[in-house]
């Protein structure tokens, strides 16, 4: 079906879609790439390499509570299991957005999860 980024997932949700499949969290964690609710984090980049702080404080992954920004950017760089590392923390946030998103119908305050959502993301 080829829905993965996380505003597509709203988007459509929204729009009565409830099944999704796509590689784009495995393709670009291969990248370097974490999906974080700001956006995307490019792990790779400089700015990263003394940065000990987690991936994404909010996330509950293995991975952001096993490594910091700093020893990640060190893994995905020079290791083939940082793709493997940086793909099981976006498939977690994914699976905690469409959590969220369905908390949210369900106790009908989707508007202003929407809303909330793009606020985050897109500021």
């Amino acid at each position: 079906m080829g829905v993965g980024y996380p505003i597509d997932l709203v988007v459509c949700s929204a729009l009565g879609c409830d099944m999704y499949d796509c590689v784009y969290p495995c393709r670009t964690a291969r990248f370097g790439t974490a999906m974080v609710p700001e956006g995307l984090l490019k792990i790779k980049n400089k700015q990263y390499r003394k940065d000990f702080s987690p991936l994404d404080s909010t996330c509950g992954c293995v991975v952001c509570k096993s490594y910091t920004r700093a020893a990640l950017h060190s893994i995905v760089t020079r290791e083939l299991i940082g793709a493997e590392l940086m793909t099981i923390h976006n498939l977690s946030y994914l699976k905690t957005l469409m959590n969220n998103i369905q908390k949210a119908m369900k106790d009908n305050v989707f508007p202003e999860f929407v809303n909330s959502f793009l606020k985050n993301t897109l500021s």
